[in-house]
């Protein structure tokens, strides 16, 4: 054991340090063989099976749905849709954040894919029309999470292959802690909008026409007819892919097939903002995205097959329920176990890693696979809007032109009263995360 804590925390010396993370694992793993004589000869096997998986080629299909999405120009029809529908609210602009963030992470699956898309095409517009954007970078970092909350859910993809939870009842069981994270955005948005909001007049906002098609010469209820046109094939494409899944037409993989061939379709017939260098540098972007996956993958399962096979995980367990006999109190450690995890971690190797070390520790409380899952989802979320490893943080600031620094301020009330709230929700109420699972997965 003594020796397993050296490779660990040579591990993490060499995350702290900056080094690649697939060879801060592989390293830790060379260390544990030498220091304990065993042999190498796992790795390879290791390394081979664990991309050996039918359910991890929904990764690639699913990352390049939403690369898509983005360019065949269903990514801007909602986010037009949005405005339109909040136009009449108060802060409403600001709302038309969590909420598109919500339908778009229905489309790709990915937070970062999410704040991306409302970082270039939403916040320049409010910015034009008033808001501070120092809000804007940060409410789009704090919704980045409900890009993979709501289903499709990428991390789902990987959490199963550490754990014997099924995609499909995963995809299902973050549904509803989304849609309570997304109504307390916008509570909070609605509170302390005023603050970050000087409204600009229509004239002064320059806001920039639909790229898809402008309908404002058209009577009123042509225009309503060619809006509907324009949302039917966007409001389609979750409907196909989750509907086909649930309905039992196809897997999680093959659904991530349908999504990619149905975003072409639409970009190039319906849209027509879909052309062969869009492509392109669409399978280009994919082809990075889950590049670094498989590197991360089987160097971490090598590292995670050594904590396994040293019996690491029942010794955590063994810890923390010595530390109190109350469940409650149990459940609450395992959380802040995890969300200072996601301060370091990325969201793979959270999950890859975490994932089996706690999975004991949580069937001993009476917390499901499927329930631990949603917490660690929920957790990631929270990771990637604080530092040091603050992706939506980083990704939002550097595309809305603002610094991390000037974004914690209007990000704390997102997270102290929006998503620890709904990590709690989901600790304490299994049945939050495990009731449409029961319904559909019967």
């Amino acid at each position: 054991m003594n020796i397993v804590l050296i490779a660990t925390a040579a591990v993490l010396v060499l995350i702290f340090a900056g080094m690649s993370i697939p060879v801060c694992f592989l390293l830790g793993s060379v260390l544990y063989c030498v220091l304990s004589g065993s042999s190498f000869n796992f790795f390879m096997g290791q390394a081979f099976y664990s991309l050996d998986s039918n359910s991890l080629l929904a990764i690639p299909l699913f990352t390049l749905a939403g690369v898509l999405i983005d360019k065949c120009g269903i990514a801007r029809v909602l986010v037009d849709a949005g405005e339109r529908l909040l136009k009449g609210v108060k802060g409403g602009m600001g709302a038309t954040i969590p909420v598109v963030s919500c339908f778009f992470g229905a489309l790709s699956g990915s937070g970062v894919a999410t704040a991306t898309v409302m970082s270039t095409m939403l916040a320049p517009r409010l910015k034009a029309k008033g808001w501070d954007i120092r809000y804007v970078a940060a409410f789009i970092a704090a919704s980045g999470p409900l890009g993979f909350l709501i289903p499709p859910n990428v991390n789902a993809i990987v959490f199963s292959k550490v754990s014997s939870a099924s995609v499909s009842s995963l995809f299902l069981a973050t549904v509803f802690p989304a849609i309570i994270m997304c109504a307390l955005y916008l509570l909070i948005n609605r509170l302390t909008y005023e603050k970050w909001y000087s409204p600009v007049g229509k004239e002064e906002a320059g806001e920039e026409p639909s790229e898809v098609g402008t309908t404002e010469s058209l009577p009123a209820f042509q225009q309503k007819f060619v809006r509907a046109k324009e949302i039917l094939p966007a409001v389609l494409f979750p409907v196909i892919v989750l509907g086909g899944i649930y309905g039992g037409i196809f897997t999680a993989t093959e659904a991530g097939a349908v999504g990619c061939v149905y975003a072409v379709l639409v970009g190039c017939i319906v849209y027509r903002m879909l052309n062969f260098g869009k492509l392109k540098d669409s399978l280009t972007e994919t082809a990075h995205s889950v590049g670094t996956l498989l590197a991360v993958l089987p160097m971490t399962m090598i590292f995670t097959r050594i904590l396994v096979t040293n019996d690491v995980p029942t010794a955590i367990a063994a810890f923390i329920t010595g530390v109190s006999a109350n469940k409650y109190v149990i459940i609450l450690v395992i959380d802040a176990i995890l969300v200072i995890a996601g301060f370091f971690l990325n969201p793979t190797v959270m999950t890859l890693v975490m994932g089996p070390l706690l999975i004991p520790t949580a069937t001993a409380v009476g917390i499901s696979q499927i329930q631990l899952g949603v917490i660690l989802f929920v957790s990631i979320g929270i990771g990637a809007c604080t530092p040091p490893m603050s992706m939506l943080l980083f990704t939002a600031a550097r595309l809305c032109d603002t610094t991390v620094p000037k974004m914690v301020k209007p990000l704390l009330p997102f997270l102290v009263f929006g998503a620890l709230p709904v990590l709690l929700l989901t600790s304490f109420v299994p049945g939050l995360s495990e009731w449409l699972p029961k319904i559909f997965m019967k």
